[in-house]
């Protein structure tokens, strides 16, 4: 009983403990996001010239799909943080992608106002003062709509642009990872870890049967042990009391069991060791331990034979006696006797 709370402690201790791993790892992996190139084409108001931009500068949202996309960018009308219910977008060419400030409500709540509106691309520009710094939006139940955030002087970059007349034409690509985890590493330590999760619980579940099938084997023994006891105590000797009975004489003869004192008509019980119980006592008694409650003695000692030990396979030693001489006889001590090989003790006396 001890082995196996030890065992199972330890393996709660386990499993605790590779959850943890688990855990961090599911954290680690949360961390993990993918940046965007983000290419600007647009006409220079001054010279007529297209001017092209190119940075890695974008992030992608953490549910948002890693793929391209690419369109004419778009400024929501009156609200440029995209908040209200009906905002709107003014399309002149598609495809179109969005270009939305951060702010007063959620990144979902605004790629839906976008997505409503057929674009097919969101990109959130970042808070003023935050310069190009970027972060990565969390927008669950958005459809598949590619969203990215790009930095503050970026977005205000592009959206003075556009309110000066120009057209700002971008595409979105997707760059490269970054997290403190390779994913190949991941997917090792998460398989490691469900399939010792598997270990643990399959020793679990084989444990649960060996204590059912257990505890069944014990209660088939026991109802064969109490059928066995009920059958001993059936043979038992039982007889009334009478006034002449020693028992009823006898003032401190009691039952153990009742500590009441026998009386005459009393139906009392005899047990092999020749104690003396009322029979409603000792049945019940008998029953539990089938032992006497004084002596001890077990009644199924009849019931239950014990099985006589095997004799031993090895015959005795074959002791042979070599020359003796007869003249060694007087001189030895009592019982020794002395022979060319070797003394044998006697253990008889000597007749007289």
């Amino acid at each position: 009983m001890r082995r196996d709370y030890r065992v199972t402690h330890g393996l709660t201790w386990t499993w605790l403990t590779l959850w943890v791993i688990q855990s961090q790892i599911h954290l680690c992996s949360s961390m993990i996001f993918w940046t965007a190139y983000v290419e600007v084409k647009y006409l220079s108001p001054g010279t007529n010239q297209t001017v092209i931009s190119v940075c890695e500068c974008g992030v992608y949202g953490s549910e948002s799909p890693l793929k391209p996309a690419s369109g004419f960018v778009v400024l929501p009308n009156l609200d440029s943080l995209a908040c209200h219910p009906n905002t709107t977008f003014t399309i002149k060419q598609e495809p179109w992608i969005a270009l939305i400030k951060r702010g007063n409500c959620t990144h979902a709540a605004k790629i839906q106002a976008a997505q409503r509106e057929g674009a097919s691309a969101v990109v959130i520009y970042n808070l003023d003062g935050t310069g190009n710094g970027t972060n990565t939006m969390s927008h669950a139940g958005i459809g598949n709509i590619v969203a990215i955030m790009i930095g503050n002087i970026l977005g205000r970059d592009i959206t003075d642009l556009i309110e000066s007349g120009s057209e700002v034409y971008m595409n979105i690509a997707v760059a490269s990872r970054h997290g403190p985890w390779n994913p190949f590493w991941i997917y090792i330590m998460s398989f490691i870890f469900f399939g010792i999760t598997a270990i643990i619980l399959g020793y679990f579940i084989f444990v649960v049967i060996s204590r059912f099938y257990q505890n069944r084997q014990l209660r088939i023994q026991q109802r064969k042990i109490k059928k066995v006891t009920e059958k001993a105590v059936a043979t038992l000797e039982v007889r009334r009391l009478r006034r002449t009975d020693p028992e009823v004489e006898a003032e401190e003869s009691s039952c153990v069991v009742c500590l009441d004192s026998f009386m005459r008509c009393d139906v009392v019980t005899t047990l092999p060791c020749s104690h003396l119980f009322h029979k409603t006592c000792i049945e019940p008694w008998l029953l539990e331990h089938h032992t006497c409650p004084m002596c001890k003695y077990d009644i199924l000692i009849k019931e239950i034979p014990v099985k006589p030990c095997h004799e031993s396979p090895i015959p005795p030693a074959d002791v042979r006696f070599g020359p003796s001489s007869v003249s060694g006889l007087l001189g030895n001590s009592p019982g020794v006797v002395t022979t060319g090989e070797t003394q044998v003790t006697l253990n008889t006396q000597t007749a007289e």
